[in-house]
Order: structure tokens, then sequence, then C-alpha cells
């Protein structure tokens, strides 16, 4: 087997998100300055083709670990907190085909809530959480 294109990755992310979080819109690379919506996530692909050899011997090759971070914005904070804990409770532990019937298989997927802060310029409650995929190949 071959690992995933990118571009398929990032297909697969925006259909799963989205689909836990309708009807917040989901963007990939969004420019959150220019947000006029009170709520809204964001995602950014990272990591991609980072082959993990497991096993005892080192021998289940392929494994390939690409992590996305999730962007949640909302203008009140317990939006924010239960929003950010749909995603982690969908998320976490996942396993099964990722990204609807064009995606592909996710042995397991593990969500790290990173932070919560506040973004002044925009006046937006934000959270910020990891995924990490872990795919074979």
């Amino acid at each position: 087997m071959s690992q995933n294109n990118p571009a398929d990755y990032a297909k697969a992310i925006q259909f799963q998100l989205a689909s836990i979080v309708t009807p917040v819109p989901v963007y990939a690379n969004f420019n959150r300055n220019f947000a006029t919506q009170p709520k809204f996530i964001t995602w950014n692909l990272r990591n991609v083709h980072q082959d993990v050899y497991t096993g005892t011997n080192q021998n289940n090759k392929g494994i390939d670990r690409p992590i996305f971070q999730i962007s949640v914005f909302t203008q009140g904070f317990e939006d924010a907190m239960n929003l950010s804990n749909t995603i982690l409770q969908s998320l976490h532990g996942y396993s099964g085909q990722f990204g609807g019937v064009n995606g592909f298989y996710v042995s397991k997927a593990d969500v790290d809530w990173l932070y919560n802060t506040y973004d002044n310029e925009i006046g937006l409650q934000q959270v910020i959480l990891d995924c990490t995929l872990d795919i074979s190949t």
C-alpha cells in the first residue's frame, strides 16, 4: 500500500469535522480576522508522511501519522468549551472510516486539548486541539 495524498487527508478532515459540528462552519486555512460568524472552526494539516515503525521487532511498517490542528472560535466561553468537547468526544479514540465513503480507514484518532484563550483582536474565545490519526499504509 502507499501513503495517502495530503489532498485526500484535507478532504477527509473537512468532511469529518463538518459532520461533527454542523451547522457550525468549518474552514481550512481560513483567515479568522475576516470572520463574521459568531462560531466557526478552522483546521490546519501538518506532519504528513511521518512513518512509524511499531511492534516488538519494529516490523509493522507503513503507519502514517498526520496531525491536524483544530481551532474553535466562539463569542461565548461556554460555547467554546461545549463545541470543543463535542469534537473531543467524537474524535478521541475513533477507529473506522474517516471522511465518509470517499475517505480512508483510521486505526485510531487521538485528540489533545492544548489550550484555550481569548483573541482580543477579533473578540472571540478560542480553543486549540490537536488530532493525530494513525493510518495504515
